[in-house]
Order: C-alpha cells, then sequence, then structure tokens
C-alpha cells in the first residue's frame, strides 16, 4: 500500500515537471519570435528535437521500432491531430499575446469533459455543463474589452490546437497503455515533422532569428519540449491517466508567470480574474470522470 502511495505520488511529481516544461515553452517561442524567427522555424524546432529524442531512446533503450499494424491507422489520426496541436498553437503567439494564447487552448479539458462522454456512448451532465459556461465566461473576461483589436487569426489558430489537443487526448487513450511509450513517440513524432514540413509555406516558411536571446529561446522551445514529453509519459505510467490531468492544469498558471517574466507581458486585473475562472473550470472539469448514461 505504501509502494503504491509512493508511485502515485512520483507520477504527480512527474506530471507537475512536465506541466512546468510545457509551460516554460510558450513563453520561449515568444521570445524567438521576438528575434524575427517564423512560427515554421520554432514549429519544426519543438518536433525534431522530439523526433530525436524518441529516435535516441528507441535505440539506446533497444526497443522494438515496428509499431502493431492494427494500430497504424490510429497512430497516425492521432499524429495529424497532434501536428495541428503544435502547428496552431506555436503559431497563435505570433500573433496575440502569449497569455490570451494560452486561457484559448486550455479550454480542451473541458471541450475533453463534454465530447468523451458522448464518445463513450453517454451525455454530459449538467455539472459539465455548466463548466463549460464558466470557462466561457471566464474566457469572454480574460479577452475583455479590447478583444476587438486582437488578430482573430491567433484567437481562430488557438482554438484549433484546443479541438486538437481535445481529439489527441480521446483517440491516444488505448495507444497509450497498449504501446511501447518510446517506439509510439518516435512514429508520433516523425509523422508530424513529414505533416509540419508540407505546412512550412503557410506558417512563414523556416526564417531564423536573430540575436543571442531568440536562439537561446529556440533552443529552449526544443529541450523543454524534451523533458515534458519523457516526463508525461512518465507521469500516466506512476499516477495514470486521470491523476495526472488533474495536475497538468498547472501549466496555463506557470505560462502566464513565464510570460510576465520573459516577454513582459502584463495582466489586467479583470483578465486575471477571467484566468481564474478558466482555470478553476479546468480543474473541476478534471474530476468529473463518469458519463451519465444515454436515454
Amino acid at each position: 500500500m505504501a509502494q503504491e502511495r509512493d508511485r502515485i505520488a512520483h507520477g504527480r511529481l512527474a506530471a507537475l515537471g512536465s506541466a512546468t516544461s510545457f509551460g516554460i515553452v510558450a513563453p520561449l517561442a515568444g521570445l524567438a519570435y521576438d528575434g524575427g524567427a517564423s512560427p515554421g522555424v520554432v514549429v519544426m524546432a519543438r518536433l525534431l528535437f522530439g523526433l530525436a529524442a524518441a529516435t535516441g531512446a528507441v535505440g539506446l533503450l533497444r526497443r522494438r521500432w515496428a509499431l502493431p499494424r492494427r494500430d497504424w491507422s490510429a497512430t497516425l489520426a492521432v499524429a495529424l491531430a497532434w501536428t495541428l496541436v503544435t502547428v496552431a498553437y506555436m503559431a497563435s503567439f505570433y500573433f496575440i499575446p502569449v497569455s490570451l494564447a494560452v486561457l484559448i487552448f486550455f479550454t480542451f479539458p473541458v471541450l475533453i469533459a463534454l465530447v468523451a462522454p458522448l464518445v463513450a456512448g453517454g451525455r454530459p451532465g449538467a455539472v459539465t455543463l455548466g463548466l463549460a459556461l464558466l470557462a466561457f465566461a471566464g474566457l469572454v473576461l480574460a479577452l475583455g474589452p479590447d478583444v476587438g483589436g486582437l488578430d482573430p487569426r491567433g484567437c481562430a489558430l488557438a482554438f484549433l490546437a484546443a479541438l486538437g489537443a481535445t481529439t489527441t487526448f480521446i483517440l491516444s487513450q488505448r495507444l497509450v497503455s497498449e504501446q511501447d511509450m518510446f517506439a509510439f513517440s518516435f512514429h508520433l513524432h516523425l509523422i508530424c515533422v513529414l505533416a509540419a514540413g508540407m505546412a512550412l509555406p503557410f506558417i512563414g516558411g523556416l526564417v531564423w532569428p536573430a540575436g543571442a536571446h531568440a536562439w537561446l529561446g529556440l533552443a529552449g522551445v526544443g529541450l523543454f519540449y524534451v523533458s515534458a514529453v519523457l516526463l508525461q509519459f512518465a507521469a500516466i505510467r506512476r499516477a495514470g491517466p486521470a491523476r495526472a490531468s488533474i495536475v497538468f492544469n498547472a501549466e496555463p498558471v506557470i505560462t502566464m508567470i513565464g510570460a510576465g517574466l520573459v516577454l513582459g507581458e502584463v495582466l489586467r486585473p479583470m483578465q486575471w480574474a477571467g484566468a481564474a475562472l478558466v482555470i478553476g473550470a479546468v480543474l473541476l472539469s478534471a474530476r468529473i470522470d463518469r458519463p451519465v448514461p444515454a436515454g
């Protein structure tokens, strides 16, 4: 019993480390953009670092490279959804402030709470719907009266990323539990790199940053992304996806703090109130895992 508690505690700690790493990626991407980097460069840095790390892990640990044939179509679907997350989320920082992009993106846990019961043949409960409305209200407060001055492209990209994350979580549930995680990560990132490469002309091509700070930001995007993915796998294995997902909701808070420290972004009190509503709704929705039976 004590060993089980220790395993879960270690998993939650890994989840916090992963959320912290993911949270740091966003402001570092903003730093690279400030130095003139294109969204395409930031996206490819993130995915290529991930592919290199997965390749090294499979080779050094002597894991099997091949995936079961029955899982190829599902892996392809997850990879394309993850590509959408990476491309749309990283590109959204180019058009709107990082803090607001994060708030829009982190509606995805609430979307999962709404969609997952439907996929399982049930329906979301009234509490879940109420939390979705609470998160939406928080988003309206966070965007505030200046919403008309925001670039709609950035808002749309952040929401597309939220849809991609929703799809990824729902479709990958079986794959995460049945496949070797390093082999799965290798194939996932290989497909993502190829798909993102085809999307490069639409996300600014490869425009490299200028200045040491921008290059450090770009390198940090890749390194912290690898750390985040590895710790995420450890968290899911030790604590399970349900317990780990609750801790992952610390990411938007870490990102907003990081945006303030690295990029000098400042949120007004009303925006902090909206952020609190969004994060509160997400934390509560993470605890709702029992769909209401249909009919």
